[in-house]
């Protein structure tokens, strides 16, 4: 199996019962990846502000006080650059010469935060915002390495960690446009496959595929698919066989 699709076993069945644990699943994934760390900062999400954001992290309660403490959301570039930014930020590209941040990255790195690390903004069309931060440790070459054929695999995860975040704080809201894979796989039911039949043809498993049917019905605001295949050929998201 591919690894973004066990991305996909790790976030589903928590997605569809409802009962997801965040801080569980950033564990899962870290122990999967072999990361040192995961954090998700969320504005304007179940209710959360940027005084008050919505905070999900595996940091150590110590680092959480001692960041608190110390007011470092002011001072941290990763803040303060991801949410200006639309590509994922890596750390390396951050200027640590300043006393203040070689202070600031060597206590966190003393409290087990990796010295590596990638932050992922993300976006929603509700004023929702988010910033999705793994760190790792090892040589930057060798996270380097790592990244340019896992990258994609955190961007997707960070995608539907903020889904999953969003839906739970509000399971009635509209989600943004389907991606090119669940218009494939609507495509495919639309037409009578089963989960099984549309697996075999995109090549994915059938997890995967109650996975998209699951999104595409809450983008689309669908009660079942045929109630989805028909908003999907009204807003011209359906148009031809696939």
């Amino acid at each position: 199996m591919q690894t973004l699709e066990k991305i996909y076993d790790l976030l589903i069945s928590e997605f569809e019962d409802g009962t997801a644990d965040p801080p569980a699943l950033l564990r899962k994934m870290c122990a999967f990846y072999g990361l040192a760390s995961a954090a998700y900062f969320g504005v304007n999400v179940q209710k959360s502000t940027a005084a008050d954001p919505f905070l999900t992290v595996t940091y150590s309660s110590d680092w959480v006080t001692h960041y608190k403490k110390s007011n470092y959301v002011t001072l941290d570039p990763v803040i303060r650059s991801g949410f200006s930014a639309v590509l994922p930020v890596e750390w390396n590209g951050h200027d640590h010469r300043g006393a203040k941040f070689r202070r600031f990255f060597g206590e966190a790195s003393e409290f087990g935060i990796g010295y590596n690390g990638l932050t992922i903004p993300v976006r929603g069309r509700s004023g929702d915002r988010a910033l999705f931060t793994i760190t790792g440790n090892g040589s930057p070459e060798k996270w380097r390495r790592d990244l340019k054929y896992l990258k994609r695999d955190f961007q997707m995860f960070a995608y539907l960690f903020h889904q999953m975040v969003t839906r739970r704080g509000n399971p009635e809201r509209p989600m943004v446009s389907l991606a090119p894979r669940e218009v494939e796989c609507l495509k495919w039911k639309a037409t009578g496959k089963t989960d099984w039949e549309t697996s075999m043809i995109m090549g994915i498993s059938e997890k995967t595929v109650r996975f998209y049917v699951n999104l595409i019905l809450s983008k689309l605001g669908a009660a079942n698919m045929t109630h989805a295949v028909t908003k999907a050929y009204n807003e011209n998201i359906l148009i031809g066989p696939p």
